[in-house]
């Protein structure tokens, strides 16, 4: 089991636009569940969730997505071009990138509640949010994605990153919320476990669950919302 694997250890080959949409959460170790050799990897999804967008294919909608796997890594044939700010996302990811870059000390720093709102993550966060929520909201979520994952590379704690930018709470969340206890099985909707996204990332989904399709080679995932 690791948290936050790379895009590189999910993916056989990733194309440089999957890291503007595809968030590596965790991968799980099949043989640890008795489910036979390979690994599976948990992922939040960009653009995800408006059931009324137009999606292009039977591989992503709003509440799920499905992945050929390889019996370690995934490779995705879908289209993402449904995504309403599909156009934007390589730029808002690279302008997130600087920002964390040029403040990742700042950021990964505890703030008061006093603190919290001259802050400069704080001060970013509203300009964008002037322009346009989905470009706040996917940069916002994204820098609390790394905050996250790189506080937990550093302490072996699994704490929500607003703990650390907004003075949220800091207790430790858990890291999947349900793993299967059955062996190898025939079914095409073969259940490996359940996470909650939100603890991973500030756009995560409330529910993700994975899923094993042995006979087509194929992993999906299926996303819920309070």
């Amino acid at each position: 089991m690791k948290l936050y694997p790379t895009i590189e250890e999910v993916f056989d080959q990733p194309l440089n636009f999957y890291k503007t949409v595809f968030f590596p959460l965790l991968t799980i170790d099949l043989e640890a569940m008795d489910k036979g050799k390979g690994k599976v990897h948990f992922l939040t999804v960009w653009g995800n969730g408006n059931p009324e967008l137009n999606f292009k294919d039977e591989l992503f909608n709003y509440d799920y997505i499905r992945f050929d796997w390889s019996g370690d890594k995934y490779s995705f044939k879908g289209d993402l071009s449904s995504i309403e700010t599909f156009g934007k996302l390589e730029e808002w990811y690279l302008e997130a990138e600087e920002e964390y870059v040029q403040n990742k000390v700042d950021y990964l720093t505890h703030k008061t509640w006093e603190e919290v709102n001259d802050s400069h993550l704080a001060k970013q966060n509203r300009r964008r949010k002037k322009i346009s929520f989905e470009y706040y909201h996917y940069v916002k979520g994204l820098i609390n994605y790394w905050v996250t994952r790189d506080k937990y590379l550093e302490t072996g704690k699994f704490i929500q990153g607003g703990a650390y930018t907004d003075d949220d709470s800091d207790h430790e969340r858990k890291i999947y919320n349900k793993l299967s206890k059955t062996g190898i099985t025939t079914r095409s909707n073969e259940l490996i476990g359940k996470v909650t996204g939100y603890d991973y990332s500030g756009f995560g989904e409330d529910e993700i669950s994975l899923y094993i399709d042995r006979k087509q080679s194929q992993v999906f995932q299926k996303f819920s919302w309070s």
